[in-house]
């Protein structure tokens, strides 16, 4: 009954009702993930191979439907580690097989369906991104790094030098040259403000901001277009693995912040760094912005309030999410309770960080994940209510 009322606490909040009944991918993925809670609730109380097989199942759902489900699958080995002391003899070997068995049938299915659906070319959205990331971060230009361990494996294995291919050279001049007042802008702006900007930045760069590159890839339709983008993009970003892991930290707190446009501190900087940096880098794509149009935000008081218990919230499953992982490691028993609440709370986390990789930092992504932070909180205060009783 309580993870029954978990989930329905979570459709008090107006805007996950609205987003499970929308007809997207995140819907389905929603009540994929649900069901994922509900499984791993019940493994946490009762631990069988059975049970962990149809949570390895769902999980090979989720991660069709949308990348993130693919954060789920360390989740499960997770719950096996945190359990093995209910686990007899080879039972813990052959929960560890029921976990990872129908999971990778399930999405190797998908890889080879895929391509059959589409007549050999299925599209991803994957080489978007990685161009998009690749072009806010400094790296060094491609000339620089040619006697790289990238050049030379493409040298051994027989076939041309990246920096042979004119497609790639001009990819790569496009990223290290037309986005540079993008990453200088950026790198001016105060953090919060950096945090908003980039989002947009890199929502253009996938889209608007990137037309002119997508036509240097001389490639006719969109799919191999993106195929060839992500691959010069994922190039630059091997080049410059630090800094790229500072992007994902930037968007990993954007996922935790709470309507970023009309938080009370941050729209008065906001709003003086865009009128003192007009005409902005591609502001007509990014911000919609022209000679003519101006933008202004106006604070909203409440949602300080509002961050903070966003705030408290990454804190208190964050905690709980290591928690999960030292136990996991060094075996202490947690009761049934707290084991679902560490899950639940690796499974949101596992997300957000899949997300901050792979994506842009919006806040909708953690509307995503909420059922999980929920059942997180809801398990670990009953758990400690147990405690305190006894």
């Amino acid at each position: 009954w309580l993870a029954v009322a978990a989930v329905a606490a979570c459709m008090i909040v107006p805007q996950i009702r609205a987003y499970h009944a929308s007809i997207l991918s995140e819907s389905l993925f929603l009540s994929l993930l649900v069901v994922f809670l509900g499984l791993s609730i019940r493994f946490a109380y009762f631990p069988t191979w059975r049970s962990l097989v149809l949570v390895a199942i769902t999980v090979g759902a989720s991660a069709v439907v949308r990348r993130t489900g693919f954060a789920f699958a360390p989740v499960m080995l997770a719950m096996v580690l945190l359990q093995r002391q209910h686990l007899r003899g080879s039972q813990a070997w052959l929960c560890f097989v029921a976990a990872l068995a129908p999971f990778g049938v399930i999405v190797g299915s998908e890889q080879v369906i895929a391509p059959l659906i589409h007549a050999g070319a299925p599209s991803s959205l994957m080489g978007r991104h990685l161009f998009a990331k690749a072009a806010l971060i400094e790296a060094p230009a491609f000339a620089k790094a040619s006697a790289s361990a990238e050049a030379t494996a493409d040298k051994t294995a027989g076939g041309p030098l990246d920096s042979e291919d004119p497609v790639r050279r001009a990819l790569d001049e496009q990223l290290e040259t037309a986005f540079a007042p993008i990453r200088s802008m950026l790198a001016s702006a105060p953090y919060g403000v950096r945090g908003v900007l980039t989002i947009y930045y890199e929502t253009c760069l996938q889209g608007g901001c990137a037309d002119e590159a997508r036509a240097l890839t001389l490639q006719p339709d969109e799919a191999r277009q993106t195929e060839v983008m992500g691959a010069a993009g994922l190039a630059r970003i091997r080049r410059a693995p630090l800094n790229f892991l500072k992007l994902t930290w930037l968007h990993y707190g954007s996922l935790w912040t709470v309507n970023r446009l009309r938080h009370p501190d941050t729209v008065p900087v906001l709003n003086q760094f865009i009128a003192e940096h007009r005409p902005m880098p591609f502001e007509h794509y990014a911000l919609s912005l022209g000679p003519d149009r101006t933008l202004v935000f106006e604070p909203l008081p409440i949602v300080r309030y509002a961050q903070v218990a966003a705030f408290g919230l990454a804190v208190v499953t964050g905690g709980l999410a290591m928690l999960g992982l030292i136990a996991a490691v060094f075996g202490p028993r947690l009761p049934p309770a707290v084991v679902a609440a560490c899950v639940a709370a690796l499974a949101a986390h596992a997300g957000l960080l899949l997300t901050a990789l792979l994506a842009a930092g919006f806040t909708r992504f953690l509307l995503g994940l909420w059922p999980a932070l929920v059942v997180a909180c809801a398990f670990a205060a009953w758990g400690i209510s147990q405690k305190i009783r006894s």
